[in-house]
């Protein structure tokens, strides 16, 4: 669920104050408008009343979107002359928020910090890329009997690699995610995330299998 509250808004143009609805925390993995809204650097857009002039005010909000791990604190672009500041502010709120949601708010890792909408915008757009790669990945894995291994999305990202692995045999082991990485690169060799990770493995053959995404994903 997302939450809003009202604020009092200072046009940047006229100056003139009013009284403005902004989204305080966004459930991106609830509301695809609200999703889209912030993918287009457009959530808590507001319009001037007096001269119809279009700004994003000066308040701090959450993203969250648990299926791909996600959770982002979104601070004013103004705010970054002080990022130690907010950051320290950030770390407070999470422990805060993980005290009093527990179970409720599944993420294990700390929270991405943007200043301005741009960082969490791009994010959210290299997400909607790599979902589209996994799909394709998944109908080949699916084609050639594979099993699919559902890694941490937030590894993923750190390790610029693919979250869904293909694996031979029953249970995921890291000689059958390379197995079935290679029956997939095979199948097609545009998949170059996996190309990629496949390399990297074959490089490092003491990495081992990376982290499970959280319950429920």
């Amino acid at each position: 669920m997302s939450f809003q509250g009202t604020i009092e808004a200072n046009c940047p143009s006229c100056t003139d104050g009013f009284e403005a609805p902004i989204w305080s925390f966004v459930h991106g993995g609830k509301d695809a408008i609200l999703r889209d809204q912030a993918k287009a650097m457009e959530c808590n857009l507001l319009l001037c009343p007096s001269c119809g002039a279009a700004f994003v005010p000066e308040a701090a909000w959450i993203y969250y979107e648990p299926d791909d791990e996600i959770l982002a604190f979104v601070f004013p672009m103004s705010y970054k002359a002080e990022e130690t500041k907010w950051r320290d502010k950030m770390k407070a709120d999470f422990a805060a928020m993980r005290e009093a949601l527990g179970d409720h708010l599944p993420v294990g890792h700390e929270p991405e910090v943007f200043f301005g909408p741009e960082g969490l915008a791009r994010l959210l757009e290299a997400e909607d890329w790599r979902r589209d790669e996994r799909d394709v990945m998944a109908f080949f894995a699916h084609d050639l009997k594979l099993s699919v291994y559902k890694a941490s999305a937030a590894w993923a990202r750190a390790n610029a690699a693919p979250s869904w692995l293909p694996y031979t045999g029953k249970t995921p082991t890291r000689a059958g995610i390379v197995a079935g990485i290679k029956q997939v690169v095979a199948a097609n060799d545009r998949l170059a995330a996996w190309f990629d990770y496949l390399a990297k493995l074959e490089k490092d053959p003491a990495a081992g299998m990376p982290p499970a995404a959280m319950a429920g994903n």
